[in-house]
């Protein structure tokens, strides 16, 4: 019996040290349909939803953003943006990073978060 929980557990190993060697990133923020244009569903024409991403990905992200940061005004973060849409902040803290962007299901296309500040 231990020789085949041995077995396993090397078998698991061998499967997922791959995966994580090849950089994979564990995602983590909020999705969030934009109640007022989605109050009959996806389907409505112009339900939009608001994603972002935070952590390690989205500091991925922004390091790789060719966009000169900017300060933010209202809050003294570092944003950049670019022509897709994506919008990600670096904020003071070492692990602030996030990133938004949004998806119009009547166009079919990725574009930019929901403005805030």
């Amino acid at each position: 019996m231990q020789s085949a929980r041995t077995a396993f557990f090397l078998f698991f190993f061998a499967i997922i040290t791959p995966a994580l060697a090849d950089g994979e990133i564990k995602l983590s923020g909020t999705a969030t349909l934009d109640e007022e244009t989605c109050a009959k569903g996806a389907a409505s024409p112009d339900c939009v939803i608001n994603l972002s991403i935070t952590g390690k990905a989205a500091k991925q992200i922004y390091d790789g953003m060719t966009a000169k940061g900017e300060m933010q005004e209202c809050t003294g973060d570092v944003e950049k943006f670019d022509d897709s849409g994506m919008h990600c902040i670096k904020g003071k803290d070492a692990n602030g990073y996030v990133c938004d962007f949004s998806y119009a299901f009547k166009e079919h296309k990725f574009g930019a978060g929901p403005d805030g500040c």
